[in-house]
Order: structure tokens, then C-alpha cells, then sequence
């Protein structure tokens, strides 16, 4: 199990900041979804 945990905190590490960037994208699409129903609702 302790091999298999290290494989996958070193696979995470590596592709870091790949994640970051996704969860930031993420982030941005939901709060411009927001705001055109915020929109929409509103007219």
C-alpha cells in the first residue's frame, strides 16, 4: 500500500499545477455562468 501511495503523491506532484490551472478555469466558467443567469433572470 505504501509503494502504491507513493506512486500516486508523486503522480499529483508532477501534475500540479495542471490541476491548479483546471480548478482555476473551473472557478472562472461557473462565475460567468453565474452572472449571464443572474442576467437572465433579472430582464
Amino acid at each position: 500500500m505504501s509503494e502504491r501511495r507513493n506512486n500516486f503523491e508523486r503522480w499529483l506532484d508532477k501534475h500540479n499545477h495542471t490541476m491548479e490551472l483546471i480548478r482555476t478555469l473551473i472557478a472562472i466558467m461557473v462565475l460567468v455562468l453565474q452572472i449571464y443567469i443572474l442576467i437572465k433572470i433579472s430582464s
